[in-house]
């Protein structure tokens, strides 16, 4: 007889503590996890969590893991309530290399409060980034994880606040809706993705988001209406993206960005 895979249980504890509008709120979030179809269907979802519980910041998204478990940039970016600045700073000074929380999430997947793991930091780089994270509201949250190196993916979402966090009655929580967003984030992300290159890890957020835009068949008029900035202001964009990827053209740039690993930002 064929071995059957084990299912997972039915988490009751992780509606004990819950009021019956915060339940009914809870099932119709994961109704919509199980149903996205796009990585703005993932992004929807994770806003309506945020709304129904309160956090503050919210992101989630996929990344490209090499054979051996070492991250190599993001396939995906879902950003619903983190301030740009702070993506930006992340992106441009490596705060990936030193996150404790976001090492351990591809290291050992599962769900873990911010506060715990912080106190493994050890070194000067990682009390900068937690105080640097501090000062954009990041104080406390939640993260909740899955990776598999075999297949050279890792999924991850973070929920933040800028008090502490109550982990005894959110841990479980996010814990049983991340796994509803891992399978979401799996199903909704690019088959196949590269490593990101050093021109690509050039670009701004705001760059990137722009040139997904652009990949997507977006002129700078339409992009601008989008993104609410001036027509100018895209325009000022795309000619920096041309001069760091070394191209003269909108197709020679997405081409080029794709094949050096582009990230999608949502």
């Amino acid at each position: 007889m064929a071995d059957v895979q084990k299912k997972r249980p039915f988490p009751k504890d992780v509606f004990t503590n819950l009021t019956k509008t915060e339940c009914e709120g809870f099932l119709e979030v994961l109704h919509f996890a199980v149903q996205s179809e796009s990585p703005e269907d993932v992004k929807d979802v994770l806003a309506r969590f945020q709304s129904l519980f309160h956090f503050t910041r919210v992101i989630g998204g996929l990344a490209k893991l090499s054979p051996l478990g070492v991250f190599e940039g993001f396939t995906n970016v879902l950003n619903v309530s983190y301030p740009e600045e702070w993506l930006r700073l992340y992106w441009q000074k490596g705060y990936f290399e030193v996150d404790p929380v976001f090492k351990t999430a591809l290291q050992e997947p599962g769900t873990q409060h911010w506060e715990t793991t912080y106190q493994t930091a050890s070194s000067d780089k990682q009390r900068e980034f937690i105080a640097a994270a501090k000062e954009f509201g990041i104080a406390d949250g939640i993260t909740t994880g899955s990776a598999d190196p075999a297949c050279g993916v890792g999924t991850f979402c973070s929920f933040a606040s800028a008090e502490r966090v109550d982990a005894k009655r959110y841990v479980p929580l996010v814990e049983y809706f991340g796994y509803h967003v891992h399978l979401a984030l799996l199903r909704t992300g690019p088959k196949s993705s590269q490593a990101v290159a050093p021109c690509v890890k050039e670009l701004s957020l705001r760059e990137m988001t722009i040139l997904n835009w652009v990949k997507n068949g977006k002129t700078n008029w339409e992009i601008a209406k989008i993104i609410g900035v001036t027509e100018r202001t895209v325009r000022f964009h795309v000619e920096s993206i041309f001069s760091k990827l070394d191209v003269t053209s909108r197709s020679h740039a997405v081409a080029t960005a794709i094949a050096h690993g582009l990230p999608n930002v949502v």
